[in-house]
């Protein structure tokens, strides 16, 4: 009954010492691979710091609208210069010159 005490009594903590490592790693798993790792820490960042330069063009073409908005709203010459812009629109007594470039004859 010795020999089978001196037999257990090594395994019983190699056995307890496998397990114990075995649930060391599986807790360490999700640190390094898992949804909260360094990896996908990285990868948030990447994506806020793109979230951030979208918002920052959207807020740039917000205010470029809003400016524009206010100055239709403000005076009359805004509007003119707006509509003989886009709609070549000319007041009584002008004419309109309208240049094109044409294609260079081949030679």
């Amino acid at each position: 009954m010795a020999a089978y005490s001196k037999a257990t009594s090594n395994t019983a903590p190699r056995l307890i010492a496998l397990v114990l490592l075995v649930l060391l790693v599986l807790i360490q798993y999700p640190l390094w691979w898992g949804k909260g790792s360094e990896r996908g820490l990285q990868e948030l960042n990447i994506q806020l710091v793109k979230q951030k330069q979208a918002n920052e063009n959207v807020l740039a073409q917000i205010n470029q609208i809003q400016a524009e908005a206010a100055s239709l709203r403000e005076g009359k010459d805004a509007l003119e210069a707006r509509a003989r812009l886009h709609m070549n629109m000319i007041r009584e007594n002008e004419v309109l010159f309208r240049l094109s470039e044409y294609p260079e004859d081949k030679k």
